[in-house]
C-alpha cells in the first residue's frame, strides 16, 4: 500500500526570472537622419536598459554604448541623460494615452472595453515598468515629468468617469467612484512588476505566461466587482 507520504508530488524547483524582451518604443518615426535619429536610437536604447535592469538608472556611456553613438550626443540631443529620461517617460505616457483615445473612439460594449483597457494597462506596465519610478525620482520638481503625469492621469479619469457613467445608464455597472478605480487599477498592475523579485520563490517563471495569466485574472476580477450583478443593492 502506498503511504501518503510516498503519493506527495515533489515540490517544485524555483524558475528563475524571466522578463520579456524590451519591446519598442511607441510612435518612432519610420524614416529619420541625423540628429533626429540619433535621439530615436537613445531614446530607444534608454528604455531597453531601464526597461531589462528593472528602472536602475543605466549610465550615459551604456546608454550611448547600446545605441551605438558617441557620449557627447546625449548632451547634443537631450542636454543631459535627466532631458533624456524626461523625454522618454513623455513618449511612453503618450503612446499610452494615444491607445486610450483610440479605445474611447471605438464604441465597444462598457464591459467589453473595460475587458480591453485592463488588459492594455497590464500590457504598458510590461512595455514600461520604469515610468513610475521615474516620477518618484524627480519629486514633482521638474516641470516636464509632472506635465507627463497629468498627461496619462487627466485623460484616465476622463474615461473611466465616461465609461462607468455610461455603463451605469445601459444598467451594466453598479456606482463606481472613477477615482478610486484608477488607483485601484494602477496598485494593481504596478505591484506585480515591483514584486517580481519574489516570483523565484514560489516556482513560477516571470514571463509572458505569467503576464497573460495576470492580465486574465485581474480582468475577471474586476468586472466582477462592478457589474451589477455583483451588487446586492442593484
Amino acid at each position: 500500500m502506498t503511504s501518503t507520504a510516498s503519493r506527495r508530488r515533489p515540490a517544485r524547483a524555483p524558475h528563475p526570472s524571466r522578463s520579456p524582451r524590451a519591446p519598442q518604443l511607441p510612435q518612432a518615426p519610420a524614416e529619420l537622419t541625423g540628429a533626429a535619429l540619433t535621439r530615436e536610437k537613445l531614446l530607444q536604447a534608454a528604455h531597453e536598459l531601464l526597461f531589462e535592469h528593472g528602472g536602475t538608472e543605466p549610465s550615459v556611456s551604456q546608454i550611448c554604448e547600446r545605441a551605438g553613438v558617441q557620449v557627447a550626443m546625449v548632451s547634443y540631443c537631450f542636454g543631459g541623460k535627466a532631458q533624456l529620461f524626461e523625454a522618454l517617460v513623455e513618449r511612453a505616457v503618450q503612446g499610452i494615452v494615444g491607445e486610450l483615445e483610440r479605445l474611447a473612439a471605438q464604441g465597444l460594449e462598457p464591459e467589453q472595453m473595460l475587458r480591453v483597457h485592463v488588459r492594455a494597462m497590464v500590457k504598458n506596465f510590461v512595455r514600461f515598468p520604469y515610468v513610475r519610478q521615474l516620477f518618484e525620482r524627480s519629486h514633482s520638481r521638474d516641470r516636464r515629468v509632472v506635465r507627463a503625469a497629468t498627461l496619462f492621469a487627466e485623460p484616465a479619469l476622463a474615461f473611466y468617469r465616461d465609461l462607468f457613467a455610461r455603463g451605469a445608464r445601459l444598467r451594466k455597472f453598479r456606482k463606481v467612484d472613477a477615482t478610486l478605480f484608477f488607483f485601484s487599477l494602477l496598485g494593481m498592475c504596478e505591484f506585480l512588476f515591483t514584486a517580481r523579485a519574489l516570483f523565484p520563490t514560489t516556482g513560477e517563471a516571470f514571463d509572458d505566461a505569467l503576464v497573460e495569466r495576470f492580465s486574465e485574472h485581474t480582468v475577471e476580477l474586476i468586472l466582477q466587482g462592478v457589474t451589477r450583478g455583483s451588487d446586492p443593492g442593484k
